[in-house]
């Protein structure tokens, strides 16, 4: 029992241990050269990115401003639609804003399932003072100009319209992770056929001595 528990923990620390963390999205610090964009309830900002292969995402920030600490912003991962604009939500979660510069959550815990394109949106956060009667979470500006954006933007209002393409659009968002290595998968394959290999021998000695 102690063999296979130690061939377990083996095997995932050899699938964790050879993943590298690396950077998907960086699009650089803005140098104020455009005008920035609002981020609230009703405008919406999304940007399209290339995953060369399934990601574990675990690190976000935001370049934005003028918010107060503690007031908070969403960011939503999203698939990409059949007409290259955000489609099926994928995951999202809320962060708080704590100055201007750079806000980062580096708890996502996100998973990209495949290599392909997918959305990443900053958007507005509702909070509830009274039950029942959602309110606005704050209100920022994304800071623009000289970013390196890593594919197609868009816009939406927050309605049921969804996003629209809107080109030109800048926000500066670093995104982190990690992609195992194509090694570390057939460590660990090794790793479970060995464990359930020593539990088949394991069952026919008790069998033999039942």
């Amino acid at each position: 029992m102690k063999l296979t528990k130690t061939i377990t923990l083996a095997a995932v620390l050899a699938l964790f241990g050879t993943a590298h963390a690396a950077s998907l999205i960086d699009t650089g610090s803005p140098d104020g050269s455009k005008p920035g964009y609002a981020l609230d309830t009703s405008n919406f900002l999304a940007v399209q990115f290339n995953a060369g292969a399934a990601w574990h995402i675990d690190g976000l920030s935001a370049y934005l401003s003028g918010g107060k600490a503690g007031e908070h912003f969403t960011v939503a991962l999203y698939a990409d639609s059949s007409a290259h604009l955000p489609g099926d939500l994928i995951a999202a979660s809320t962060v708080e804003f704590s100055a201007d510069g750079w806000n980062k959550s580096s708890a996502l815990n996100w998973s990209l399932p495949t290599a392909g394109s997918y959305w990443l949106a900053l958007e507005g956060a509702t909070t509830e003072v009274i039950p029942g009667l959602p309110e606005p979470d704050g209100s920022f500006v994304a800071n623009a100009g000289g970013l390196a954006m890593p594919g197609l933007t868009a816009f939406s209002d927050g309605g049921f319209a969804g996003y629209q393409a809107s080109p030109g659009i800048q926000f500066g968002l670093q995104l982190t992770g990690a992609v195992p290595e194509p090694s570390s998968y057939l460590l660990l394959l090794a790793g479970l056929g060995l464990v359930g290999a020593t539990r088949t021998k394991t069952n026919r000695r008790s069998d033999k001595q039942a």
